[in-house]
């Protein structure tokens, strides 16, 4: 399974540009997951990446939140045709806009197949209620987060009781950019203790908490950034 990150706030790619907002391509599923804060920043990052609209069908939004959902409507003005799922926490307005420029807008509150071996969790409350994205890869399952509002290790419990089995990786926002050393070094005890061995934390993670994480994790750690392709 071929993973690219094509917008962060972060970039291992010179020829990207780093912005605020985090969005992820599935080049063999022909899905992104996300779409960043802007649609000039994701369209141009793409061009870089060698990745045209018209290389996926499907986009999956995992939160009402602009740094997530930014880049959608400048993707269907250059490439319409894109089932787009949401889940019951995105505004009418917004999938209406969708429709408008010619998206085919699925809503879906439990967790589904979306994809050959690609899950949605469904909405999962928090905060901010947000869906993640499960993928079936060669040593496991990669649980892909926008921010993970629901907190990342309950996400990960989550995929656990849905499928029985814990991500191995776990990848994309964690949310814990205010957090103190004594919660994150709890929530990496937790997923390490649940089976997490790879760790790829990003966009509002946190810089302290993602030098954590690198610490602890040592090898099992993987910076990501715009730019970053991964086989998993």
């Amino acid at each position: 399974m071929r993973l690219v990150i094509v917008f962060d706030n972060y970039k291992v790619d010179p020829c990207c540009e780093a912005a605020w907002g985090f969005s992820c391509f599935l080049p063999g599923k022909r899905l992104l997951f996300d779409t960043g804060s802007s649609g000039s920043v994701l369209t141009h990052n793409m061009a870089c990446l060698g990745i045209a609209p018209k290389d996926f069908d499907l986009v999956l939004l995992s939160h009402f939140h602009w740094d997530h959902t930014g880049g959608l409507f400048d993707l269907l003005s250059q490439d319409p045709g894109k089932r787009v799922i949401l889940h019951s926490a995105f505004s009418s307005h917004f999938a209406r806009e969708a429709v408008r420029l010619g998206a085919s807008v699925e809503w879906i509150d439990e967790p589904k197949e979306i994809a050959p071996g690609v899950f949605t969790t469904g909405r999962l409350e928090g905060p901010v209620p947000e869906a993640g994205l499960v993928v079936q890869g060669e040593q496991g399952l990669a649980l892909i987060t926008g921010c993970a509002h629901p907190g990342i290790l309950n996400m990960a419990q989550a995929v656990v009781s849905l499928f029985g089995q814990p991500p191995v990786l776990v990848l994309g926002g964690f949310h814990l950019l205010n957090q103190s050393k004594k919660v994150i070094l709890q929530i990496i005890e937790g997923l390490e203790q649940l089976g997490v061995r790879y760790v790829a934390p990003s966009h509002c993670t946190g810089d302290k908490a993602r030098e954590i994480f690198a610490d602890l994790y040592q090898e099992g750690f993987i910076s990501i950034g715009a730019g970053k392709v991964l086989e998993f």
